[in-house]
Order: structure tokens, then C-alpha cells, then sequence
């Protein structure tokens, strides 16, 4: 019976595709809280701090006209490379071990890569497009 019911709860491609996105996002947090608890090291949570930075220039600049949003694309994407960078600036100053630095690249990996998969499914619903649609 409850078999039944998950199978037509998920029988639209959509969902299956909305649930993905969401438990790659949530794979992605997972890995960078275990960057820092299996080393027993908090420095590689400084990256989380990026997350809440990642869609402001898209909040505040994407409504304005063409130079504004190539702006924020650009803002974004600096962003995203800081995300990037700080477990690596960590790993080369000491701070964190080789395993934390790769869980905390695959944490940004998986995280940002479900942003942009989610920005292409709203993209296919809206006849707006979605922030990366004119790259």
C-alpha cells in the first residue's frame, strides 16, 4: 500500500527531477558538516558563510537591465570561486587535512551543481528564464 502511493507521489519526471536537485543540496551539507566533524577541525565551516553571500547580487541586481545582471552574474561567480578557494587556502596554510579539503570541494561541488540544476528546471517553467539562461 505505501509502495503504491510513493510510486504516484513519484511518477512525474519533475518531481523525481525537483527531489534529486533537493537530495544532492542536502548531500552537499551533509559533507560539510562531516569536513569539519571526522577531522574535528571547524575552519572548513567558513565556506558556509559564502552561502548566505551566493544569491544576494541575484536578489538585489537581477531585476535591473543588461549591465546589472551581467553585474551580479559576475558577483555570483566570484562568489562561487571564493567557495572554492577558502577550504584550499585552509589546506595550504595548515589549517585543515587533505581528506577535509576534498569532502569540502565535494560539498561546494554538490551544493552549487544543485543551484544550477534547480535554476534550469525553473528556467523550463517560466517564461522568464532563469538567472544563467542568457550565458
Amino acid at each position: 500500500m505505501g509502495f503504491e502511493l510513493a510510486e504516484r507521489a513519484l511518477g512525474d519526471a519533475e518531481t523525481r527531477a525537483y527531489l534529486l536537485v533537493v537530495i544532492a543540496f542536502a548531500s552537499g551539507v551533509v559533507l560539510q558538516f562531516l569536513g569539519c566533524i571526522l577531522w574535528s577541525n571547524w575552519w572548513p565551516l567558513l565556506t558556509a558563510f559564502a552561502y548566505i553571500l551566493l544569491p544576494m547580487p541575484y536578489m538585489f541586481l537581477a531585476d535591473f537591465d543588461t549591465a546589472w545582471l551581467d553585474a551580479s552574474k559576475f558577483l555570483t561567480g566570484a562568489a562561487i570561486v571564493g567557495t572554492m578557494a577558502v577550504p584550499a587556502v585552509l589546506f595550504t596554510a595548515g589549517k585543515i587535512s587533505t581528506g577535509a579539503l576534498w569532502m569540502e570541494v565535494g560539498a561546494v561541488s554538490l551544493m552549487v551543481g544543485s543551484l544550477v540544476a534547480y535554476d534550469a528546471l525553473s528556467e523550463e517553467h517560466s517564461s522568464g528564464g532563469g538567472f544563467y539562461s542568457s550565458i
